[in-house]
């Protein structure tokens, strides 16, 4: 797959449960070697290397996992900004600190020149108890792209974005 032409940026925590049972149950042979810089990282954490290197795989299960949605995600807006004109563009997207969901970074380009950045929140998970949240379902480029035409304000564009 090609590299994407927007940044990606992850938190790569929290993890989900299925990672956490993975780094629980892995066998000793399956666990990252540790550097001494991992070990000396351990001891500040009083873990012990066993447990810490469980942490290192939990750590890089999660940000691998959110890494392959950002660009899939992203990927998805691009194409959906490019069938609006192509006056939008994605330049990143990311999440902030634990916050739940996505964030996509858009500048709207009138003729190439930058003149309006827009921060869209996207609600993609949710991590409180509340019942009616609504959720954007990552793969479903319908609801993403009447999403996105609601939060940059384009009227009309549902004929354009079809």
């Amino acid at each position: 797959m090609a590299s994407p032409n927007f940044q990606i940026v992850t938190r790569g925590m929290p993890a989900r449960p299925d990672e956490w049972l993975r780094a629980r149950d892995a066998t000793q042979s399956e666990l990252p070697q540790l550097s001494d810089a991992d070990r000396h990282s351990a001891r500040i954490r009083h873990m012990t290397d066993e447990q810490y290197a469980r942490h290192l795989m939990l750590r890089a299960s999660a940000r691998k996992r959110e890494a392959e949605e950002a660009e899939k995600l992203g990927n998805a807006i691009v194409e959906i900004l490019q069938r609006l004109g192509g006056e939008f563009q994605l330049t990143g997207i990311g999440k902030r600190g634990f916050e739940p969901g996505w964030h996509a970074f858009i500048e709207f380009r009138p003729h190439g020149a930058a003149e309006k950045f827009f921060d869209v929140p996207l609600p993609t998970e949710d991590f409180s108890d509340e019942q009616n949240v609504e959720l954007l379902n990552a793969a479903d480029i319908d609801q993403i792209r009447g999403y996105l035409v609601s939060k940059l304000g384009i009227e009309g564009a549902g004929a354009v974005a079809s």
